[in-house]
């Protein structure tokens, strides 16, 4: 199962067996410690949040791969 840290902070680790369902674990910790990213309110947009996501998912997902 893929492991994640949040890709804002570092300060938490996630584990999903899919990206959305990584999305839905980390959405807590998102709405209390980055609501800024949630409301939009970074100067980046949401689809460069989201390609950052997408690749740290797929990084992980490869990390778990190799360490079958």
């Amino acid at each position: 199962m893929p492991t994640m840290v949040c890709i804002d902070c570092g300060d938490v680790v996630f584990e999903a067996d899919t990206w959305q369902a990584m999305l839905v674990k980390m959405m807590p910790h998102y709405l209390e410690a980055h609501h800024d990213v949630i409301a939009g309110e970074t100067e980046l947009p949401r689809e460069e949040w989201m390609g950052r996501f997408m690749d740290a998912y797929r990084a992980a997902e490869e990390g778990q791969t190799k360490a079958v």
